[in-house]
This record gives structure tokens, C-alpha cells and sequence, in this order.
């Protein structure tokens, strides 16, 4: 199985080893490239194209919009197109899709899910028999069209897929002497392919995904790949595999280092800019969510993810598959509100390649389902709280509190141990003084927790421990610094 698009490797299971590291210079000589070619280029790209020729084949059946497995099922019915020996028809669906930059709702584009469909046999877990089967195929497509633009690529990333099978997924100690000598064959089969196509006079993008898996699997390097990329980029802006392929190749696992891959997102979002940019940094983000918490996900910015899916939905329309990343995302970065929404819009229409399992899925929708509310109504109030603070008289309140507060934080100065930092606490103070409610904006330390352990004491004991407020049930938020304290106990 190559690298595609939807598919990462997770790190409780196998990948593929390199032989080469990403040095920076290159990473940043592709950086430079990518700022050159990409940067106004996918801004203004994606204008209307012609339509391409019309084919007896309908995609209308295949809605990502309300089927949660519509781009699989049009995959696997373009696979049953190649076994029924229609090669005109699938040249016509190519042609169509390159033509017309032709995208399904949600911004996948059907050309790459038709190369998905013709680069293995289907179903999956092919045997030997199988892959026959399927070379036989391909040559005989090749025979009925030699002109065609379509066939070369899909052989050679059937010819990528049919090396990994004589691989294996497993580490390369385990591999053995004729699996590599099979391995390489292939490998190379697939790039005298690609090397014969780029001679023809029509261009495709996929090209530039195939070749690219070549360049992994030969272990080019990190200069020779970025001149790869840069051409893609420059051929078609707007195909953004190149970006995720890519993205991919950086995570410390394959090439690059930890960090690598979502600064390379940041870096090609922010020159591609304004909506365009942010749709991108989601869909690269994308290709890290998954059921085996991929640790490179944390590095990338979640209010940019959901300026992205909200610009993605708005550009291209909605998709089911979208939806669960932006649930999984939101769940990652433990906003349930947001996963909440999320998980209603889906209803039972998981992914398998997100969640891996509708327990897990249920799972996770409940806690959101449980969490969101609470946590919506801790942001209502901190924003009443921050509002107040705002006026002259929340200002001048809060300042009168704030000696009360400190004999609270005194008390639990002895308990502090470790690094002494400045944390937030949002009170609601009832009209006699008393402490109502607390909340705190972020993970306590044990400073923190002893605090909020003391004032919710002093609610259970009923005290009034605060001046009464400008108004009865007010919000404030206070600062609570345990550095600051110690050192001016000293």
C-alpha cells in the first residue's frame, strides 16, 4: 500500500524507513521554492475550466454531502469500470476531471479518487493471482489507447502498490532478501513509466504523486524532492496532495523532525493567503487525524483549523468525511463545544479511517455531548467577566478584592512546589461577598487548585469573605500569581 491520500502511517503500527534525513537547508530551499511558485498562484487559481467531454458514467449517486461512504464507493466503482474492461469510459472520467479541476462537496477532487480506485486491485488484501489480474488489465487499457494520459500513471502507481506487497508494511529488518530485490524492481518499473510519460503532450497532476512516491521509495533525497514538489506546485496550485504527500514525507518518522511538517503547512498556507491559505492548512492538518494520535497534530494552530473548515465549507460545500475530521480536531484540542456541533451534524456517520471504531467514535461524541454544554456556559461567563472588567467600576472592584484574595493565596503558598506561574480565576461573587461559583481558564497547578479549594470552601461554609459587588451574581476575573507572592514573602 503506497502512501495516498487518507492514509498515515500511525506510530503503534509499522512504516516505511528511509535511508536519507531532511537536512534544513533543503527544507528550507523548498520553503523558498514553494514561496515562488505557490504564493500567488493557488490565491487566484481554480477559475472555471471547460467542462471536458461528456460520459456515459453519472457520479451523481456518489454525495459526500449525506454518504459518509461516497468517495469509497466511487473508488470501488471505478475499479468494477477497469475489471469490466471499459477504458474508453475511463479515459473519458479522467479527461472530464483534469479538464474541469472537477471537485466532489468538500473539496476532494474526483481525479484523484479515480486514480485511487485504479492503483490496486479491489477489494483489498490482493493475492499474487490478483495483482495479475490487474497488470493483465492495465496492459490490455494500454493496448485499447496508447495515447491515453490516464493509464501510464495508474500503472505505475499500481506498479508503487504492488512493490509494497512484495515488501510488506513491516520495519525493514523484517524484510527479506527477495522481498527488497521485488521491492526495487518495481519500484524502478514505476518510474521508467513516469519517465516515459512525462512525454506526452498532456500534463496530469497525479503525475506529480506518483513520481513522488518513486522518489521515497529510491530514497532520492531531500534537494531532489523539493525540486519535485516545486514543479508540481507550479503545474497545478491547487491539487493539494502535493502539500499533504508532502507534509507526510517530513513527520520524524519518514524524514523530517517533530515540528517539520506543520510548520511546512504554516509556512505554505500563510503564502498562499486569505481564505485559500486557510483551507489548505485544514486539509494538510487533515492528513494527521486519525485513530493513533499522531503527535505532529499538536503543533498545528486550532483557530486556524477552524477558520479553515468554515472557509472549506463555504468554498466547497459540505462533506461528511470533513465534518469527522473537524469532530476529531475539536476533540484533540478538547473544545467540545465545537466537537459538540460537530457530532450533532453527523448523527452515526463516522469514519472508519478517523475513528477506527463506532465504539470509539460513540465514545468520543459523548464526552462532547457531556463536556460542550458546561464548557459553553464556562465561556458565556468568562466573557461576562472580562466585559466587567472593562468598565470603571469592575476595575475599581476588583481592585477592592483583591487583598481578600491574596490572604486565600497566602495560605496556600507553603503547598506550592515546582515552577511558580500567573494563572486565571473567574469568580461570581453573590450580593453579600459570598463566592457563588469558580472557575478557572486553564489547568491548575497545586497553587491553583489550593486556591479555588479555599474559596469553594468558603462557599460551602456560607462565608462572605468579599465586599459586596456592583451588582448581584457578578463575574470578575482575577490573577493569581504564586511567583509574585513568594517573592514578596521573602
Amino acid at each position: 500500500m503506497t502512501y495516498r491520500s487518507g492514509w498515515l502511517p500511525c506510530p503503534d503500527r509499522p512504516f516505511r524507513p528511509l535511508t536519507f534525513a531532511v537536512r534544513v537547508a533543503s527544507f528550507a530551499v523548498l520553503l523558498l521554492t514553494l514561496s515562488h511558485s505557490a504564493g500567488a498562484a493557488v490565491a487566484v487559481a481554480d477559475k472555471k475550466q471547460p467542462s471536458g467531454p461528456a460520459c456515459a458514467f453519472s457520479d451523481a449517486a456518489f454525495d459526500p454531502t449525506t454518504d459518509i461512504r461516497a468517495l469509497e464507493e466511487y473508488r470501488d466503482a471505478i475499479a468494477k469500470l477497469l475489471k469490466q474492461e471499459k477504458f474508453s469510459e475511463l479515459d473519458c472520467l479522467a479527461d472530464a476531471a483534469r479538464a474541469g479541476k472537477t471537485r466532489f462537496s468538500g473539496g476532494t477532487w474526483k481525479l484523484h479518487y479515480i486514480y485511487f480506485g485504479l492503483s490496486e486491485p479491489r477489494p483489498g488484501h490482493p493475492t499474487e493471482e490478483d495483482w495479475q489480474q490487474h497488470m493483465e488489465l492495465m496492459d490490455r487499457w494500454k493496448q485499447s489507447n496508447p495515447h491515453s494520459v490516464t493509464q501510464p500513471i495508474a500503472l505505475a502507481e499500481s506498479y508503487i502498490n504492488y512493490a509494497w506487497s512484495a515488501r510488506g508494511d513491516g520495519y525493514a529488518d523484517t524484510v527479506s532478501e527477495s522481498g527488497w530485490k521485488l521491492y526495487g524492481e518495481r519500484i524502478a518499473k514505476a518510474k521508467a513509466i513516469l519517465d516515459a510519460a512525462a512525454d506526452l503532450a498532456d500534463k496530469c497532476p497525479e503525475w506529480y504523486i506518483a513520481m513522488h512516491e518513486v522518489a521515497v521509495g529510491q530514497s532520492w533525497g531531500a534537494a531532489l524532492d523539493a525540486a519535485l514538489i516545486q514543479q508540481a506546485v507550479a503545474f497545478e496550485p491547487t491539487y493539494q496532495y502535493f502539500y499533504q504527500v508532502h507534509a507526510a514525507y517530513l513527520l520524524p518518522k519518514w524524514s523530517g523532525e517533530d515540528g517539520d511538517a506543520s510548520r511546512f503547512a504554516e509556512d505554505s498556507a500563510n503564502h498562499v493567503g486569505g481564505d485559500a491559505g486557510d483551507i489548505l492548512y485544514f486539509q494538510i492538518a487533515g492528513e494527521f487525524v486519525c485513530n493513533c494520535q499522531e503527535p505532529e497534530f499538536n503543533h498545528f494552530s486550532w483557530p486556524r483549523l477552524q477558520k479553515g473548515f468554515a472557509a472549506l465549507e463555504k468554498e466547497r460545500g459540505v462533506s461528511l468525511l470533513a465534518v469527522n475530521r473537524f469532530a476529531k480536531m475539536a476533540s484533540e484540542f478538547e473544545d467540545f463545544v465545537a466537537a459538540d456541533d460537530a457530532f450533532k451534524r453527523l448523527d452515526d456517520s463516522w469514519s472508519k479511517d478517523i475513528w477506527d471504531t463506532e465504539a470509539h467514535f460513540k465514545e468520543v461524541r459523548d464526552i462532547a455531548a457531556r463536556i460542550g454544554p458546561m464548557q459553553l456556559r464556562a465561556r458565556a461567563a468568562q466573557k461576562e467577566a472580562e466585559d466587567n472588567m472593562l468598565t470603571p467600576a469592575g476595575a475599581a472592584y476588583r481592585k477592592q478584592i483583591e487583598p481578600t484574595l491574596a490572604s486565600f493565596e497566602q495560605s496556600c503558598l507553603k503547598d506550592a512546589t515546582g515552577d511558580l506561574h500567573k494563572s486565571w480565576l473567574i469568580l461570581k461573587i453573590g450580593k453579600d461577598g459570598s463566592v457563588e461559583s469558580v472557575k478557572t481558564l486553564k489547568r491548575s497547578d497545586a497553587f491553583g487548585t489550593c486556591v479555588v479549594g479555599g474559596l469553594y470552601s468558603a462557599y460551602m461554609r456560607k462565608e462572605t469573605p468579599f465586599a459586596p459587588p456592583p451588582q448581584p451574581s457578578y463575574w470578575v476575573v482575577v490573577e493569581v500569581d504564586a511567583a509574585t507572592l513568594a517573592a514578596s514573602a521573602k
